[in-house]
């Protein structure tokens, strides 16, 4: 009887120091807090803000006319973008009223001519490193402005025409010139395109 209480409280000795037992390690604690994740931003502005511009409007042209007009693109949001240029359709509209020599279904676009290009050093000359935009949907980089009738930029889409880093800004140029020569039936007319320009994600980030 004794040497089973003896055994029972030896075990029950064993079970206390094994259940009782606190052990002590030095440990130090750091945390790792606002983990943010914050997404990037693209912004295209035009002549400094975000609504419609006209980038040209010229009225009383004859032939032997030209000039330029440009408006101011700039990325302002955080992130390098590519730049997109598209137009729409060109819309010829015949002189109200007609003269003897109107034609009747508007003709300027099919005479007046224009050369369109990115003034990448904001120069305002057309210089080797600025882009020019061809009406067969290519660019060029070649310092003399390639012009072609209105008509034949209708529609037309230019994609990744250069990479606008952040703060970026260029000059975008329209040449416009009515050559000598022009029929008579212009007389009157306008010819009118929209330009659509559209920042988007760089296929590198």
């Amino acid at each position: 009887m004794k040497k089973m209480l003896g055994l029972t409280i030896a075990a029950l000795l064993v079970i206390g120091a094994v259940s009782g037992g606190t052990f002590a390690y030095f440990s130090d604690t750091e945390t790792s807090v606002s983990n943010t994740l914050t997404a990037g931003t693209l912004d295209l502005n035009i002549n400094g803000g975000n609504i419609a511009v006209t980038t040209f409007s010229v009225s009383d042209v004859a032939p032997g006319d030209s000039g330029s007009d440009n408006s101011t693109l700039a990325n302002v949001g955080s992130l390098e973008g590519e730049l997109d240029i598209s137009t729409s359709a060109v819309t010829n509209t015949p002189g109200a009223g007609g003269t003897e020599y109107e034609g009747g279904s508007g003709e300027l676009g099919a005479n007046a001519q224009i050369a369109m290009y990115i003034d990448v050093d904001q120069s305002s000359t057309f210089n080797a490193g600025d882009i020019g935009l061809k009406s067969d949907n290519t660019t060029y980089t070649d310092p003399t402005p390639l012009y072609d009738v209105i008509d034949n930029y209708a529609s037309k889409s230019w994609n990744a025409t250069e990479n606008m880093t952040a703060s970026a800004a260029d000059y975008f140029f329209v040449l416009w010139q009515v050559p000598i020569g022009a029929v008579n039936d212009i007389q009157g007319d306008s010819a009118s395109v929209n330009i659509t320009f559209v920042l988007e994600q760089s296929a590198a980030d």
